[in-house]
């Protein structure tokens, strides 16, 4: 499974829904019942909106409420 955003939502998906999708990481992470993903986006904005349709088609959630903060970066 791998954490996917466009814009401020994410979701997790399957290495074969995302297999006709150039991802690039955010260097951002995110928590989901107890486990930390790597936070994904498409590459180009074309990219992008493929991953919108997948939103769009499996729901939605906000990174704001699964961000993992790093000590270093906190605000």
């Amino acid at each position: 499974m791998k954490a996917v955003k466009a814009g401020y939502r994410f979701n997790l998906f399957t290495e074969d829904a995302l297999s006709h999708i150039a991802l690039e990481k955010t260097g951002q992470k995110v928590m989901v019942d107890g486990a930390v993903y790597p936070l994904y986006r498409g590459a180009t904005f074309h990219e992008s909106e493929k991953v919108d349709d997948l939103l769009d088609a499996k729901g939605e959630l906000s990174i704001r409420e699964y961000r993992v903060r790093e000590p270093d970066r906190e605000r």
